[in-house]
């Protein structure tokens, strides 16, 4: 019985809940519902209210609060304040609504409405990993005063048309609207709704980028509109445009090709002025309403205006003895009609209720306004917002106003460290200002786990840097800033070897916003010349993480072109620069010889100075740059040092290096050596996704491993073993979203083996998917595959096959390009067998030739018994059948001699059939029996098919048919 008991109280305690007022609190669900409807509010703020409901009535210390949400984490009591005031907004306290909870000033506080425990109930149980997000809107702390019949019409305008825009003067309240509007929305969007807060960017050329970022797009094309509209094509979308007047023609023209090319999005748009499209459904917001000039009100009746509840809302956030008497209710009405209903103008007038009282704020902006007479020959928009910000600037003190101006450098969100570090204060001391700017209104603190996460209003942002901008203070705010970036990213470079890879991007893909803005302020001078150069070794590991090659490439090229005025050539810093270089050139330009000579600089002044790490790295990184070029023993040269070098110095390289030794063995015929090293390597484990050094050698190293053994194992007989390896390659790079190594997943693992198996339907669809990694990063060397497979796709499935031969032969002519000349063999037979069936036969003879010539020129074996095998077949198309003949006993003695299994059985089935059709139905089958039989697996594989067929046909009735035929090279296709 006493076990029963304890195990009912442990149930009880699991599934309680608690009403209160409208609400139901299910704490072990971590969910607020009111009126059984879900209320948004985070998991810190939930937490605390439940600590308060627990015990109804009773004072609940800070203390006690602290360990409730804090458990193993020192936090300081701005974050008690922050979360309580997400509480109290959750729960829509107000001055004209009941209050649940009540501060109990110094001590804690106390939940004050009456608190009914439900009965337990069962709980269904959760599933373990969280929904897929269907949108990005900000959590909601605020209620919306007069906005209800904009919002429910400006909905309505989304069902009928597919742009709308919201306009009005700044503060007016656009972006709350837009953001209710969203919320109502999302439900009726299959691929969700998404804010883009377009107000950071300078110019409209980066718009494109701030939409694919909200989208989790990550596109580094240079044209990243493109590859967002492709991506939205098929999508029921609603883009959230907001903050667009100060790049409009830019964003109309980027509004108007999107909705061009994808019928599914809708979007929605804040701004001061129309877009001025066609079919665009604008709507103008008015101030919020006050009481009339005229008029004379109580409280009770100024209450009724949506002006004044948002006033009287906002002045008792700040001061919670606030309550607006029917005295004040006369002078309220009158300073939210001076302030025209802006939302903003009058949430920062009431943020100073406290310092001045109503009758004082009322003074304090007349004498504003009368000083700021001069700014009314401005832009009509400019003015009332203007003269508000000028009025609430005014009123800060000078630590306040320093620091507004200080943190208006950041791209987006910072914390205390980086605040403090451009104040160069106490932590406390801007922690308590970063309080005090909050309370005002001027920027929004939010709980980011055990610290505090602020962010400027984006108009409040725009005023400070203006304030900022031209004084003698600037130069020194901007240096720390750069200065703080730097730090951060060297303190992210130690973070890098001992956190799982994808935690760690998480936590500094923030930092390329900060980092841009840093290295365009330190490019301006040529004084801050060493500055810029720092900020660029810093960056370099984060934008390889992240796969942002053109911006690495294009940072380092800038900072190598200062380092000769810097008195830093052939140091540490040109090395890490020079290396970085090689890699995003190599993958945005392809193999020039730019790459080379920054690989043997590399390695050059690692050698001087004895940086095993930088050897390692350039030595693997030339061996790579020679397999492309075709030069695979020397490749292998190459990489036998990186592996002598790694065996004596860091033995944990060493997979990196055998991974393209491998390739580079398997690329000059020793595939079983190939095989055996790769499997070796797989059964070991490689690192994956959660290795902290995952782009060391600009790959995941599970990527390369599976690519190459992928290959070695279809050439050597287990086609299903291979096409199951390349597909868990894929989902591997897919895992990592890190997307080099995706597209190498792509492009040197699933496409080809997926085509060589003749599995077409599926290298089809792993194609669209190495289409879309080229197009979104730029990733230039791999583009001319791309276009290779596209071409062979549609002439393996088209007869004739004309439609592909452009697109082989223009990739073939882009290999060239490049440098890429890794398979070219096989890429030129490819080539000559589709211009053979296109009866281009003359054509198809002289570039088999080149292939053969090219593979015997560079040791290209792994293909050469595919290209004998080609070239048969045009002997044959010729009617030179006894050349075909010799050729394929050629075919099948270079198969078995490297151990080809793959090439062996098609080689061998071709023979088979020219035999067959010369009545020698016994030699076929002695033929291609044993090769048959040494497969193991992939007999529903179309190769296999078509071998098990020709094994059964030999008969004398058969031979009388098959007589008929035309000899063609590959058969059933």
């Amino acid at each position: 019985m006493i076990r029963r008991n304890v195990k009912n109280d442990i149930v009880a305690r699991h599934t309680r809940s608690f009403a209160f007022g409208p609400f139901r609190l299910l704490p072990a669900r971590q969910l607020l519902l009111k009126d059984e409807q879900a209320v948004r509010i985070g998991g810190r703020a939930l937490d605390l209210l439940t600590a308060l409901v627990e015990r109804p009535g009773e004072l609940v210390t800070k203390s006690e609060l602290f360990a409730r949400a804090w458990p193993d984490t020192t936090v300081d009591e701005g974050n008690l304040k922050v979360n309580m005031a997400v509480v109290r907004r959750a729960l829509g306290e107000g001055p004209d609504t009941p209050q649940f909870i009540a501060t109990v000033v110094g001590r804690g506080y106390r939940f004050v409405a009456p608190v009914q425990l439900l009965e337990p109930v069962e709980l269904p149980a959760l599933a373990s990993a969280p929904p897929t997000p269907t949108h990005n809107l900000p959590l909601s702390t605020t209620r919306i005063f007069g906005r209800a019949e904009a919002i429910a019409a400006i909905r309505r305008d989304l069902d009928q048309s597919r742009l709308v825009s919201i306009v009005g003067p700044g503060g007016i309240g656009k972006t709350t609207v837009a953001i209710a509007v969203a919320e109502r929305a999302i439900e009726a969007f299959t691929e969700g709704v998404w804010l883009v807060d377009l107000a950071p960017l300078k110019g409209a050329e980066r718009a494109p980028h701030a939409m694919a970022a909200a989208l989790g797009l990550q596109a580094h094309s240079a044209d990243v509109l493109s590859v967002l509209c492709e991506f939205l094509r098929s999508r029921q979308t609603l883009l959230v445009l907001d903050n667009c007047e100060h790049i409009i023609e830019g964003i109309a023209s980027c509004v108007d090709r999107i909705l061009a090319s994808a019928v599914g999005v809708r979007i929605l748009v804040t701004s001061r002025e129309p877009l001025r499209l066609a079919k665009e459904r604008v709507r103008r917001l008015s101030g919020l309403d006050a009481p009339p000039e005229a008029s004379s009100v109580d409280a009770r009746g100024a209450l009724d205006f949506p002006a004044v509840q948002l006033f009287v809302e906002r002045a008792t956030d700040c001061n919670g003895s606030f309550r607006l008497s029917d005295a004040d209710a006369p002078i309220v009405a009158q300073l939210c009609r001076r302030l025209d209903g802006l939302a903003l103008a009058v949430e920062l007038a009431a943020t100073r209720v406290d310092a001045f009282g109503v009758t004082g704020l009322l003074r304090q902006l007349d004498d504003r306004f009368r000083l700021l007479g001069g700014r009314r020959a401005g832009p009509e928009r400019h003015r009332t917002l203007a003269a508000t910000l000028d009025w609430s600037y005014s009123l800060l003190d000078e630590g306040q106003a320093a620091l507004l101006r200080a943190v208006s450098v950041f791209a987006g969100a910072f914390d205390l460290e980086g605040a403090t570090t451009l104040l160069a204060g106490k932590s406390l001391d801007v922690l308590d200002t970063l309080v005090s700017l909050s309370a005002k209104s001027l920027l929004a603190v939010e709980p980011a786990g055990a610290a505090v996460s602020c962010r400027l209003l984006e108009t409040t942002r725009a005023y400070a840097l203006e304030r900022l901008q031209g004084t003698s203070e600037e130069q020194t705010v901007r240096r720390r800033h750069a200065e703080y970036v730097v730090a951060l990213l060297d303190r992210a470079k130690l973070e890098w070897a001992r956190r799982p890879a994808g935690e760690w991007g998480a936590s500094y893909a923030p930092v390329v916003d900060d980092l841009r803005r840093a290295l365009a302020w330190a490019s301006i001078d040529p004084e801050n010349r060493g500055l810029l150069i720092r900020l660029t070794v810093a960056g370099t590991l984060l934008w390889e993480h992240l796969s942002l090659t053109e911006d690495c490439r294009a940072h380092v090229s800038r900072a190598l072109d200062e380092l000769r005025y810097s008195g830093l050539v052939g140091t540490a810093t040109e090395m890490q620069l020079q290396m970085s270089l090689a890699g995003s050139v190599m993958f945005t330009r392809g193999l020039v010889p730019e790459v080379l000579t920054a690989l043997e600089r590399t390695l050059h002044i690692a050698d001087q100075l004895g940086d095993i790490d930088h050897r390692l790295r350039s030595l693997r990184t030339i061996g790579s740059y020679q397999a492309f070029l075709g030069e695979y023993e020397t490749a292998i040269v190459t990489l036998e040092k990186f592996a002598a070098l790694a065996t004596e110095h860091d033995a944990s390289a060493l997979p990196d290096g055998e991974t393209h030794l491998g390739i580079s063995e398997l690329f000059s015929g020793r595939l079983e050596s190939a095989r055996r090293r790769l499997e070796r390597l797989h059964r070991r484990g490689s690192l994956g996704f959660e290795d902290s050094r995952l782009a060391r050698f600009l790959h995941d190293r599970s990527v390369d491993v599976g690519i190459v053994l992928a290959y070695a194992q279809w050439l050597t007989g287990s086609p299903d073993t291979a096409a199951q390896t390349a597909e868990a390659t894929v989902t591997q790079g897919l895992r990592t979203k890190h997307w080099l190594s995706l597209s190498n997943a792509l492009a040197v693992g699933a496409c080809p083996v997926l085509f060589m198996s003749r599995r077409y339907d599926e290298c089809a669809r792993y194609l669209v998917m190495l289409d879309e990694q080229v197009r979104q990063h730029g990733i230039v060397i791999w583009a001319p595959t791309a276009r290779f497979y596209r071409g062979a796709l549609a002439c393996a499935q088209a007869d004739p096959p004309e439609r592909g031969i452009a697109d082989l032969e223009l990739a073939v002519e882009e290999f060239r390009a490049i440098n890429h000349w890794a398979r070219m063999s096989w890429v030129l037979a490819v080539l000559a067998d589709a211009l053979a069936r296109s009866a281009r036969v003359a054509d198809a003879a002289t570039i088999i030739e080149e292939a053969i010539d090219w593979g015997r020129a560079h040791g290209e074996r792994w293909c050469m018994p595919e290209v004998l095998r080609i070239q048969a077949s045009i002997f044959a198309a010729q009617g030179r059948l006894d050349q075909a003949e010799s050729t394929l006993v050629d075919s099948i003695a270079v198969a078995r001699d490297i151990g080809a299994l793959s090439w062996r059985l098609r080689a061998a089935s071709d023979l088979a059939r020219l035999w067959i059709s010369r009545s020698r139905f016994a030699d076929a089958r002695e033929l291609l029996l044993p090769v048959f039989s040494d497969f193991t697996e992939g007999f529903a594989t179309r190769d296999l098919v078509v071998a098990a067929g020709l094994i059964a046909e030999p008969s004398p009735a058969a031979a009388i048919d098959v007589k008929q035929r035309r000899y063609t090279r590959g058969g059933q296709r």
